[in-house]
């Protein structure tokens, strides 16, 4: 049972992996290799410590504690038409009912990209399409993607297998908070003046509002807590709209409501703060 559901997980990722251009891989590659062997460092880590198998009668039946995870976002509907693939890292604490399999808690994440589709500098630029700075030189400006989501979550681990020791299931969560995100404007040789606070948030579409989030994926719990990780895909929408009172480049307000959709793949690891377990049965 669990090699299929595996296999299946697998396709999924590699599905979605497949979607995502080989200059996103390009672009964020050392920050993508850092992330992959930062999660071997802790894994390796945490199986290498000696191995305590308790009886059955002690074994943790809840868990409170907290994760930390990355992952890859696709942009889809009106955040798609403004920016492109992004990568996020964040956590979050919850509580895990092993007996019944309830998940409760609350969790975050900061989203970042390098790929923004909407030049809100265009009334700014030259014929070849450089901004000039404070003394009449060219100013080396980028644009970026940031933004963050944060809210609290209740969910449930289906599970598949339980050895007594190492549980394996399903997990399924649903989340409601608050999505934000921005174009972020780096002026990268500081000469201009124009693009700094306060003038930089009449370009740099501040855009914010409800939002709701959705995670499947595979997760491992064990409860002598030497190998707690999940992966899978998560999905995020945002029901937002612009909260500046005007943009410098339109020349006008923006009160359309949109709907941000982010789609990807997670991959996290959980850290067990607290357990509730029973007395240690003693023999001889």
């Amino acid at each position: 049972m669990f090699l299929k559901q595996f296999i299946l997980l697998k396709k999924l990722f590699l599905t979605h992996l497949s979607l995502i251009s080989p200059e996103f891989f390009i672009q964020y590659q050392s920050t993508m290799r850092l992330y992959f062997f930062l999660f071997l460092f802790i894994s390796n880590n945490l199986l290498a410590q000696k191995k305590y198998t308790p009886s059955v009668s002690s074994q943790a039946t809840n868990f409170v504690g907290v994760n930390a995870a990355f992952g890859i976002h696709l942009p889809a509907s009106d955040l798609a038409n403004r920016f492109g693939s992004d990568l996020h890292v964040g956590g979050g604490i919850e509580g895990i009912s092993l007996s019944k399999g309830w998940i409760i808690g609350g969790d975050a994440f900061y989203f970042y990209g390098k790929t923004v589709k909407e030049d809100v500098l265009k009334p700014l630029r030259t014929v070849d399409g450089a901004i000039l700075g404070d003394v009449g030189t060219y100013a080396n400006v980028d644009l970026r993607e940031r933004g963050f989501y944060t809210g609290l979550n209740l969910g449930k681990l289906f599970k598949l297998t339980d050895n007594g020791n190492r549980i394996g299931g399903i997990r399924l969560t649903l989340s409601a908070g608050f999505l934000q995100h921005k174009i972020r404007i780096q002026d990268n040789s500081n000469s201009a003046p124009h693009l700094a606070p306060p003038y930089q948030a009449g370009y740099d579409r501040l855009t914010s509002g409800f939002a709701l989030s959705q995670f499947v994926g595979y997760q491992i719990i064990s409860r002598d807590k030497t190998i707690n990780f999940f992966v899978g895909l998560d999905f995020t929408e945002g029901f937002t709209r612009n909260r500046r009172g005007f943009n410098f480049d339109t020349r006008q307000r923006d009160d359309t409501k949109r709907l941000d959709i982010l789609y990807g793949a997670r991959v996290g690891w959980f850290v067990p703060l607290f357990t509730n377990q029973k007395a240690d049965n003693i023999e001889y």
